[in-house]
């Protein structure tokens, strides 16, 4: 099926494209509200500023996919294989994205707000001012992701994995981060303001100046700094 024959089809009624062949398919700005790609290979396919509100995406691959701009509310990730995928801006909101392979994404300034991320793999993802608020993270994996400047406002990052992330100027403000690891992760002009801490491994990081631990539970009296040599040596 080619992008053609897939959006007549869709004009027609049709919005069940699961499990077929769709790789790099060119489908930019289409409205796919609602439709159905359970288990289909979409690998390389092009859906920038697409509207896949409602979508459902679960087990699908979209390995080095481009949704960058895309309308995601709601849609269902769970599973989803989005490994080095561009996400840029796009709005994930409400989304459910339970165990999905988010590895090497680039989500700059992507929209998790109210999404469920439990268990979902974002090492080394590329998250710089992406908006997690209110955002369910519990057992995520973040190791090494870059998340410079980003809101995680009220998330829920219970048993996440943030070792060796970059934190710099992220609002973590009333975040819940029982039991979560940050060894060496940076911390540097972080908000953690209200945050919980209780369990979270904090005995080193990389850099907590101008760190807020305003009225943090648990908040730590000192931590052991970690420098690049070291760091580069745990990586």
């Amino acid at each position: 099926m080619n992008a053609k024959e897939l959006l007549e089809s869709y004009a027609l009624g049709d919005r069940d494209f699961s499990k077929r062949s769709l790789i790099g398919l060119i489908l930019t700005g289409a409205n796919l509200t609602g439709a159905s790609f359970i288990e289909s290979n979409l690998e390389e396919i092009t859906l920038d500023v697409a509207n896949l509100e409602d979508a459902e995406l679960n087990l699908a691959n979209l390995m080095r996919a481009n949704l960058s701009g895309s309308i995601l509310i709601q849609a269902n990730l769970n599973g989803t294989i989005l490994e080095q995928a561009s996400l840029i801006g796009a709005n994930l909101s409400e989304a459910f994205l339970i165990e999905a392979d988010l590895s090497g994404a680039i989500l700059v300034e992507t929209n998790f707000t109210h999404a469920f991320l439990t268990s979902a793999n974002l090492t080394r993802s590329r998250l710089c001012r992406a908006n997690f608020a209110n955002a369910f993270l519990t057992g995520a994996c973040l190791n090494g992701a870059d998340m410079r400047g980003a809101n995680l406002t009220e998330a829920d990052l219970t048993r996440a994995n943030l070792t060796g992330a970059n934190l710099e100027g992220a609002d973590l403000s009333r975040a819940n981060l029982t039991d979560a690891k940050l060894n060496w992760a940076n911390l540097a002009h972080a908000k953690l303001i209200g945050a919980d801490l209780t369990g979270t491994y904090l005995s080193t990081l990389k850099s907590i100046e101008g760190t807020d631990f305003t009225n943090a539970r648990n908040a730590p009296n000192s931590v052991r700094l970690v420098n690049m040599e070291e760091l580069e040596q745990k990586e």
